[in-house]
């Protein structure tokens, strides 16, 4: 499995240039299994939008839709400094067993799949607040009105993990 940033998660990338995770990169769940916090789709509303900003030597742009029936949806993608396209995703925070979890799917530019046919990144939530989600190794920080951090922890295929940030700014449509 593998992710970026979301990250979108969120966010990994693209595996041409090594600047970039590999599409063997994963964000690591974390390794206790502690359960997750009750909550709802209402609690993460405040992320529906459309967010700018930078990371993984780039810009990233996340949108969210308004939340509908117990699921935030929304799509990622990343525009390399060369001008070319990095990588995109499709993710949800969904509402499964009164709380949450983050699904993602990764795509390279010319919409070939990082996961399997059949399969999606699926991380359970393990913690939330009025201005943070996390999601194991990936932290949504709202830090004003229209700003957001994301930060990352991808990991490597060799097994190490590296920290990433993607800072936001919310822009109209």
């Amino acid at each position: 499995m593998r992710l970026p940033l979301a990250a979108l998660a969120l966010l990994a990338c693209a595996a041409a240039s090594a600047q970039y995770p590999s599409p063997g990169a994963s964000p690591s769940p974390p390794v206790a299994t502690a359960p997750s916090p009750p909550a709802r789709i209402a609690d993460v509303a405040w992320l529906a939008g459309y967010w700018v900003g930078e990371g993984l030597g780039g810009e990233v742009e996340d949108v969210w839709l308004p939340p509908k029936a117990g699921v935030l949806l929304g799509a990622f993608r990343l525009h390399r400094t060369d001008g070319k396209p990095g990588f995109y995703e499709l993710f949800a925070i969904e509402e499964v067993d009164d709380t949450l979890q983050f699904v993602v799917k990764h795509f390279h530019p010319d919409w070939v799949g990082w996961e399997e046919k059949d399969k999606a990144l699926r991380i359970r939530l393990s913690r939330v607040s009025a201005d943070e989600i996390v999601f194991g190794r990936i932290v949504f920080k709202r830090t004003a009105p229209d700003g957001l951090v994301v930060k990352l922890a991808i990991r490597e295929k060799g097994g190490a993990l590296r920290h990433e940030t993607l800072s936001y700014r919310r822009k109209p449509l």
